[in-house]
């Protein structure tokens, strides 16, 4: 059995990224710990915005009605919306909210688990009234334990797409994911190398493929070329059911893809989870 965490923000849960986490929990057969950021306190300008979420999540609003209350029944009414998904998938759930040292409580929380799943809302570009993009960076670059950005939308899952640079980071993203999920080893799994020749050689090319065809029935390598992030965009725009690998901070081709801007669009728009793991 196997620790997974879940982290959302407490103020927008949707049930549709949690049909992921509950398709993670039956493969490894085991519970999910959602982790749910609650912020103690709010100024003036954030208040505002926390007012404007909650009526975004379906609380009817209140003029009269004290803040600290609209924001419980928020939260309330998200964390029965975990609890009824995690008993729609079959698996046991339980909810711990955060309101102090976010960050550092998460991160203490990773370092004992196998596996962090972030939850959408919990944004790398835009912030809310819960988090802020820098937060879930931090979180995202420090985990001691690999993660998932789970996507909006799940349909199933038929291809593994592996973004490989030779690096030691990329490798050892796979092999975790390999050890976490034995049961995708009947998947179909892309190879996407950053850079030709110049990032991946022919000796570690093969290297690689040899490693790979002893663990996956169906393996194929496609080259990105010379912009490997347009390359991973254009081909998770193509296909649906895929799951992306990827060391988070490789020394080549894909080293900067989680610092920029192009994570987000990718986890959000196309709406597909991404794996990460860093040495």
């Amino acid at each position: 059995m196997k620790k997974i965490l879940y982290l959302a923000d407490g103020y927008k849960v949707d049930r549709h990224p949690l049909e992921f986490a509950g398709f993670v929990c039956n493969l490894l057969k085991s519970p999910l710990a959602g982790l749910f950021v609650e912020p103690a306190s709010h100024d003036a300008g954030s208040e505002m915005a926390l007012r404007e979420e909650i009526v975004c999540s379906g609380i009817a609003l209140d003029h009269q009605l004290p803040l600290a209350e609209l924001k419980q029944e928020c939260l309330d009414r998200n964390l029965t919306i975990f609890r009824s998904a995690c008993e729609d998938a079959g698996i046991n759930g339980h909810a711990e909210v955060i309101s102090d040292h976010v960050a550092a409580t998460a991160l203490l929380e990773c370092r004992y688990a196998d596996l962090l799943l972030i939850d959408p809302a919990m944004g790398l570009t835009i912030p809310s009234a819960a988090h802020t993009p820098s937060m879930t960076r931090n979180i995202l670059s420090q985990a001691e334990c690999p993660v998932i950005l789970a996507p909006e939308r799940f349909d199933g899952l038929e291809e593994i797409l592996f973004a490989y640079d030779a690096s030691p980071s990329a490798v050892f993203a796979i092999k975790q994911f390999r050890a976490l999920f034995p049961k995708l080893s009947d998947r179909k799994l892309t190879v996407l190398t950053a850079g030709g020749e110049a990032n991946v050689s022919k000796n570690e090319l093969q290297r690689m493929a040899e490693w790979l065809r002893e663990n996956y029935g169906k393996v194929n390598f496609v080259n990105a070329g010379i912009d490997s992030r347009i390359a991973l965009m254009e081909y998770a725009l193509e296909k649906e059911k895929l799951i992306v690998v990827m060391g988070a901070y490789g020394r080549n081709g894909w080293s900067t893809f989680l610092s920029s801007s192009h994570a987000e669009p990718l986890a959000k728009f196309i709406s597909i989870p991404i794996f990460i793991s860093h040495l």
